[in-house]
């Protein structure tokens, strides 16, 4: 019976230590290559108010993918009108053309244009993002 708990615990220590001899595989990310990003195409999931929480995304389109894969970024806050900010989607290009998709949230500070500087690929162009005026209407004093 000592044979077997002595040669039992001989094959776990075996298996144990080659389990922890496994080397780690390495996953590395290469930088993504386009050659061309179309800012005045991007299309919007929906329209945003002033004052009103948004939450949306934006699809840019490009041309010239390396068919890399890529990570989300830090994301950008939006000039002009205040208050969204845009977060690059990790995904996969394409090889040749397609889009890159990007997560818009926030709370936009006035009705006008939300600009997005957008630096993907190599490349950069700006988003023009419609933000239209709030709607609400003013209640008149009491007693008028």
């Amino acid at each position: 019976m000592k044979t077997l708990k002595v040669l039992c615990l001989g094959l776990i220590t075996l298996f144990g230590f080659q389990a922890c001899d496994k080397e780690e595989e390495e996953v590395s990310i290469e930088p993504v290559t386009i050659s061309d990003l179309t800012c005045p195409s991007a299309v919007f999931s929906g329209t945003a108010k002033a004052g009103v929480t948004y939450n949306g995304v934006f699809t840019v389109p490009y041309t010239g993918g390396d068919g890399n894969s890529y990570t989300s970024d830090n994301g950008v806050s939006s000039t002009g009108v205040t208050g969204l900010s845009a977060v690059l989607v990790p995904g996969t290009l394409a090889v040749g053309s397609g889009v890159v998709t990007y997560t818009v949230a926030g709370t936009p500070s006035a009705g006008g244009i939300a600009s997005f500087v957008i630096n993907f690929g190599g490349q950069s162009c700006t988003v023009a993002f419609p933000v239209t005026e709030s709607s609400t209407t003013p209640v008149p004093p009491v007693g008028e």
